[in-house]
């Protein structure tokens, strides 16, 4: 990252700072007429941080294309490990729950395929780990 760069990006996190701690501090005080004006805030904060989330992959991948090809295998892996999750996930639940917590079977379906998914990506965590206890073994 070059050092225009790198001071444009520190000047900009004190300026989000500062604002941020400004309009805690009115919330704090005013409370009740500040919360749309704060809620404003945290959705512009929220789109610059997915418009950053999507850039800097994009500006990495253009520099580093052997690593984004690497990027995007994994990412090709990463779907087929959610739709396997939501081949293998059930949208069977009992009606009260669905009632109560006003779910259909498509959420259900999608709950339960980041469930199965969250249980998978668990036991390949634990399959490494223990590759790696045994192979420091064997070294």
């Amino acid at each position: 990252m070059t050092d225009t760069l790198n001071k444009f990006l520190q000047i900009g996190l004190f300026v989000v700072l500062a604002v941020s701690l400004v309009l805690f501090a009115l919330l704090y005080i005013n409370k009740e007429p500040m919360v749309p004006t704060v809620m404003y805030w945290a959705y512009i904060l929220f789109f610059i941080t997915v418009a950053l989330l999507l850039a800097f992959p994009i500006i990495y991948f253009i520099k580093n294309p052997k690593q984004g090809i690497k990027f995007l295998i994994a990412l090709v892996v990463f779907a087929a490990l959610y739709g396997i999750s939501y081949a293998l996930a059930s949208d069977s639940t009992d009606a009260l729950v669905y009632e109560l917590n006003n779910v259909d079977a498509g959420t259900s379906r999608m709950i339960g395929a980041g469930m199965i998914m969250t249980y998978i990506i668990a036991g390949i965590a634990l399959l490494g780990l223990v590759y790696a206890g045994i192979s420091k073994v064997f070294k």
